[in-house]
């Protein structure tokens, strides 16, 4: 049974840095050694996982060359939403992603173990230095402290169906 998302109940979350996830990655895992970890979209929790960390890695490697979304929606998205999205709002739930954002989307029998070192994997390449220098199929050009509200926000969205019990 399909969820609609934009009707589930998430956690509201504000991440303001990498540290904020990580001490919430903290708390997710914790939740799932102790069996209380659910979900209340229609990903599991290693699936929203493994998804934040595609997204993450994208930034910084760039991304895949048939994510080429049409023109009206490239202008719609820097018209309308990319200041919202630098300043770290959640992206609203529900939006289906195209058949171009296929890479995207996670493995169906990936586990919550395997999600959460890809994506910690991910957060360390940027502590490490390494920096989001990807140009956005949808936003365009984004500095590398864009790009991290970006995320911030876009993890928000996802970690917010990750419920701890």
């Amino acid at each position: 049974m399909t969820v609609n998302t934009k009707q589930s109940e998430r956690r509201e979350l504000k991440y303001n840095s990498i540290a904020d996830i990580e001490r919430d990655l903290d708390v997710l895992q914790a939740a799932n050694t102790a069996g209380t970890i659910a979900t209340t979209g229609n990903w599991s929790a290693g699936q929203n996982l493994e998804h934040c960390a595609k997204v993450w890695r994208a930034g910084i490697d760039g991304f895949p060359p048939e994510m080429k979304p049409p023109m009206i929606l490239k202008m719609m998205c820097k018209v309308f939403f990319k200041k919202k999205a630098i300043s770290g709002a959640t992206p609203p739930a529900g939006i289906k992603l195209p058949k171009e954002a296929k890479p995207f989307l996670p493995d169906d029998d990936v586990t919550f173990e395997q999600g959460m070192a890809d994506f910690r994997t991910q957060i360390e390449r940027t502590k490490s230095g390494e920096k989001f220098t990807a140009v956005s199929p949808l936003f365009g050009v984004f500095t590398h402290d864009e790009w991290q509200q970006v995320q911030l926000g876009h993890t928000q969205l996802h970690l917010g169906f990750v419920q701890v019990g």
